[in-house]
């Protein structure tokens, strides 16, 4: 890691905004990143919002030597119009005690953070923040949105998992945020995965690798598709892998759909074994950042079917690496499914396509590059208070 032995100052807080799951895809950059910093000699604590289940990362996190403090995150719930009147108070006595040299707030959803922003600036403590995903599904009023707006110009680094989401926060809060960069994610398949082809002569097997959460990951608009009597006709197999607060609803849809070619294969950590016996993923999500599942079901050789949503068009080439729907939307699915089956025989050709594609896109060790990247902010910082500078 660069820069690691003179990096100072060397105090940082991570705050995770994630709160309807115990763990997500979300959470994994900021965790690897903190244990890398951990590594290099800083001193590092973590906040992460309450949950009655505690997930394993966080207790590997505590026993590394950091921290994890669990702090209720209910100010984006409150009324609309007492945001601001909230804001002119401390909400978060914790970070005023651990006074960090920086902190980096994971926003798992673009409109999070107001309180994080607004303590960070009455205390004077530098800040970056990671946007793991953005859409237009949430959309509140100015009182809302301006504190928002204003923490993300204020912030040192804005980090984003794809250039679809930078430009879709810009339009969204109005803001040209030039300090917007690109950052990947970690993915849990080997960078040089080659599972072997899944056998021939049997029915073609797709995989949905997601949070079982149809209003982000669009599993109830594959279920319509698939319920039609063409698609009941062919040999065609849906795999669910996967967890999440909406289990039971996707099998009560299936159940009522009469769903036969579609079942559900859990949680898994062997991806690449997923992709050992699957021809391609399928993915119809309403918004997103840049998915994990879509990195490593190319990494792997598959080619994706996803619909054009942040970053998916951008790592999946249409008609070449996979096939890409207009929109979230049942007719386009079908559309992007139809193309994709009648070029079935070329799949494999095209997961090879995706191999080479996603490699020019995500470098090998994605968190070393963001440690190495907040090492860097740490420098800067260190370097403008020596100059007298304070401001976050």
């Amino acid at each position: 890691m660069k820069n690691a032995a003179a990096a100072a100052p060397r105090r940082v807080a991570f705050v995770s905004t994630l709160s309807q799951l115990p763990w997500g895809g979300s959470e994994e950059l900021w965790s690897q990143a903190a244990h890398r910093l951990l590594a290099a000699g800083v001193e590092v604590r973590a906040a992460v919002s309450w949950h009655p289940q505690e997930a394993r990362p966080l207790r590997e996190l505590s026993q590394a030597g950091c921290p994890v403090h669990q702090v209720r995150f209910g100010l984006p719930h409150r009324v609309v119009g007492r945001l601001r009147r909230d804001l002119r108070r401390l909400q978060h006595p914790w970070l005023a005690r651990f006074r960090p040299d920086l902190l980096v707030l994971s926003q798992a959803y673009h409109v999070q953070g107001a309180d994080w922003f607004a303590d960070c600036r009455r205390l004077g403590i530098p800040y970056v923040t990671v946007t793991q995903a953005a859409g237009e599904e949430v959309w509140p009023g100015d009182t809302f949105l301006l504190p928002v707006a204003e923490g993300l110009e204020a912030a040192r680094t804005c980090y984003f998992v794809a250039e679809g989401n930078v430009r879709f926060v810009r339009s969204f809060f109005g803001t040209p945020l030039p300090n917007a960069r690109i950052v990947r994610n970690p993915f849990k398949v080997s960078y040089d995965a080659a599972p072997p082809w899944p056998q021939e002569g049997e029915a073609l097997k797709l995989a949905c690798v997601a949070r079982l959460m149809p209003g982000a990951k669009g599993q109830d608009i594959l279920f319509d598709v698939l319920r039609s009597d063409k698609w009941r006709g062919r040999r065609l197999e849906v795999t669910l892998f996967g967890d999440g607060p909406n289990a039971q609803t996707l099998a009560r849809l299936k159940s009522m759909y009469g769903l036969e070619n579609v079942r559900f294969g859990g949680v898994t950590s062997d991806i690449e074994q997923v992709w050992a016996t699957h021809h391609a993923l399928v993915l119809t999500s309403r918004y997103e950042g840049l998915p994990l599942a879509v990195v490593e079901a190319m990494l792997c050789g598959r080619p994706c079917i996803v619909t054009d949503v942040a970053g998916n068009a951008e790592a999946v080439e249409d008609n070449v690496s996979g096939f890409v729907a207009a929109a979230a939307k049942a007719e386009f699915v079908d559309e992007a499914l139809e193309r994709a089956w009648a070029r079935r025989a070329e799949w494999r050709q095209m997961g090879q396509a995706a191999a080479r594609c996603i490699r020019a896109l995500v470098p090998p060790d994605p968190v070393g590059a963001f440690a190495d990247d907040l090492l860097q902010v740490l420098d800067r910082v260190g370097s403008g208070r020596a100059a007298g500078s304070v401001a976050p």
